[in-house]
């Protein structure tokens, strides 16, 4: 969205433009009003307003979003009000939304329901689904697939799991979901395109390597624009910092807070000093290309790192190599070392190799000895050994008082991790994925 003229251009259309400026050496503007693009968060709440003055709706509902946002639901609710007024489809799916939890207003069932329905005529795939999930919850299961078989012809991701579940519940008949799966399917291919494509590859990395490698913020702010556009919210923040307080100040300000150096901003350079310290016989370093070189498939190499780290004592890559001997990957299958490098992480601390370990010798038929790794992993503070525990209450294994002591322990170690400092950090990064 363009908060200048809150015209809304798909990220290929976007990137295409943008690309158009670079290679012309063209001034950044608006692809539809030509007016530069603010680069300040002032600037941007200007702009907006000056919308929000002519009763741009688009604009009251962004509005909406940052005030929903801030933890205002009063004011939040008052300009979705008014873009809803007005036929945005966004806002009524937001006032939904608070009506169902009672931010800013009385719950109502009745109003929830009534904007949701205006939000999926209007074509919002998720209004759909939350209809479909409404309509199997009082029964009207026909209903309830119908929504669902729209939403999937609108591209819904989630209408699929939806559709999935209805087909195993037995309201969704087989030819319905085919038909329903062929629909999503195009409406996603219509959403290709070779710009949207190249879109996505582009914008933050770049940026960062302008500024990394060759010190040029004019061409890094440009690459970040791009992405802030394409729905990136890491060049936001950090661009909104850089034009208040000046480039300098921002290169000072960020640093590693043990060794002072300022933190690599590409993949390629986060992997290169990662290399630096494998090569020092780092183990933590060792461990992570273990784990990157896992997730890409490579398993050989995982097992080779991982192993080194472990050798060197790192608990996580006992926890991987238990992993990988379990599933055979990058090594034959091996049952005893699975359990000797997941005891070795147990011993270390790690929750969850205790939580195996538990599953084993209850395998095994040695029911006191899992319930003594339970209680240990509860006193880690574990989540899913709680589960485990209550589990072997019921099964007569472990009696009321044991439970009572894990608990407690669990209580406490979860107590003991609470901070307002990371109390705030997982407010600040839940916002910044609800923009």
């Amino acid at each position: 969205m363009s908060c200048c003229c809150s015209k809304v251009i798909c990220n290929g259309c976007n990137f295409a433009n943008q690309v158009r400026e670079m290679e012309m050496r063209l001034k950044m503007s608006c692809p539809f009003c030509r007016e530069p693009p603010p680069l300040t968060k002032a600037a941007v709440d200007k702009q907006r307003m000056k919308r929000i003055e002519v009763n741009d709706p688009v604009a009251m509902w962004r509005e909406g979003i940052e005030q929903f946002k801030k933890g205002d639901y009063s004011s939040a609710f008052r300009y979705f009000t008014k873009a809803a007024e007005l036929g945005n489809v966004d806002a009524h799916f937001m006032l939904a939304t608070m009506y169902l939890d009672g931010h800013g207003v009385e719950k109502d069932d009745k109003k929830r329901i009534h904007h949701t329905e205006v939000a999926a005529i209007g074509g919002h795939p998720d209004a759909r689904c939350n209809l479909a999930s409404y309509e199997e919850r009082t029964g009207n299961l026909k209903r309830a697939a119908r929504h669902l078989i729209i939403a999937a012809t609108q591209g819904s991701d989630e209408s699929i799991k939806f559709l999935m579940h209805g087909f195993k519940k037995g309201f969704v008949s087989k030819d319905d979901l085919a038909a329903a799966l062929r629909a999503h399917q195009a409406a996603v291919e219509e959403t290709k395109s070779p710009q949207r494509e190249a879109a996505e590859e582009c914008g933050y990395d770049l940026g960062c390597e302008e500024w990394d490698n060759n010190d040029n913020a004019e061409r890094a702010v440009k690459h970040w624009i791009i992405a802030a556009a394409l729905g990136d919210d890491r060049p936001i923040e950090f661009m909104m910092e850089m034009s208040e307080e000046g480039y300098a100040e921002r290169r000072l300000k960020m640093s590693c807070p043990f060794c002072r150096e300022p933190p690599p901003l590409t993949k390629a350079a986060v992997d290169k000093q990662r290399m630096k310290r494998i090569e020092v016989n780092d183990p933590v370093a060792m461990y992570e290309e273990g784990v990157m070189q896992r997730q890409k498939g490579d398993y050989s190499s995982a097992f080779e790192y991982s192993k080194k780290a472990a050798g060197l004592g790192h608990v996580e890559a006992h926890a991987e190599l238990a992993a990988m001997y379990l599933d055979g990957q990058g090594v034959e299958k091996d049952e005893k070392k699975s359990i000797h490098h997941t005891e070795e992480a147990a011993i270390g601390g790690h929750p969850t190799a205790r939580c195996n370990l538990a599953y084993y010798e209850e395998r095994n038929g040695d029911m006191k000895r899992a319930a003594r790794h339970l209680i240990i992993a509860a006193n880690l503070g574990e989540d899913a050994s709680i589960k485990l525990l209550l589990k072997a209450f019921k099964g007569g294994l472990i009696d009321k008082d044991d439970l009572a002591t894990a608990l407690r322990a669990h209580q406490a170690a979860v107590e003991e991790t609470k901070s307002p400092q990371r109390e705030a950090a997982e407010e600040y990064y839940r916002n910044k994925r609800c923009r």
